[in-house]
C-alpha cells in the first residue's frame, strides 16, 4: 500500500498485520478496500446462554421423572440412554476424520439418535 489512508480520506491504522480504516469498517486486501465482518450484537454468549438453558430443563426433566416414579428401572432407563448418547457422541466426533465413510458413520448416527428419541417417547417407564 503506497499511502496509509483509508477509503474515507482519513489516516488508516496497521493492527493486527492489516491496515484499517479510521473508523474500522474497511480493512486492505493489498489490492482494494474491503468491508469488515461485523459480529453479531448478541454475539457466541447467547448461544451459550441457550444452550444451558436447554441443558438444564432436560437435566430437570430427567430428574423430576426418575424421582416421580420410584423404580430403579426407570433410574437405569435413563442412565442407560444418557450412555448410549454419550457413546453416540463420541462416535459422531471421531467419524468426522474419517473421509467419505464418516459421512456414512455420521449419518447412521443421526439415524440412531433419531430411533432412540423415538423410543424414549414412545415406550418410557410406567409411572
Amino acid at each position: 500500500m503506497d499511502t496509509p489512508f483509508g477509503p474515507d480520506g482519513l489516516p488508516a491504522a496497521f493492527e493486527g498485520g492489516v491496515w484499517r480504516s479510521h473508523d474500522r469498517s474497511f480493512s486492505w486486501d493489498g489490492m482494494n478496500w474491503v468491508p469488515t465482518p461485523r459480529s453479531s450484537a448478541a454475539g457466541p454468549w447467547l448461544i451459550r446462554l441457550g444452550t444451558v438453558v436447554f441443558m438444564v430443563a432436560l437435566l430437570g426433566y430427567a430428574i423430576y421423572t426418575t424421582v416421580a416414579t420410584n423404580t430403579e428401572f426407570a433410574v437405569g432407563y435413563y442412565i442407560g440412554a444418557v450412555v448410549f448418547f454419550a457413546i453416540l457422541l463420541v462416535v459422531y466426533r471421531f467419524a468426522g476424520r474419517w473421509g467419505w465413510f464418516g459421512m456414512v458413520i455420521r449419518a447412521g448416527c443421526f439415524l440412531l439418535a433419531a430411533l432412540k428419541i423415538l423410543t424414549l417417547v414412545v415406550h418410557h417407564p410406567a409411572a
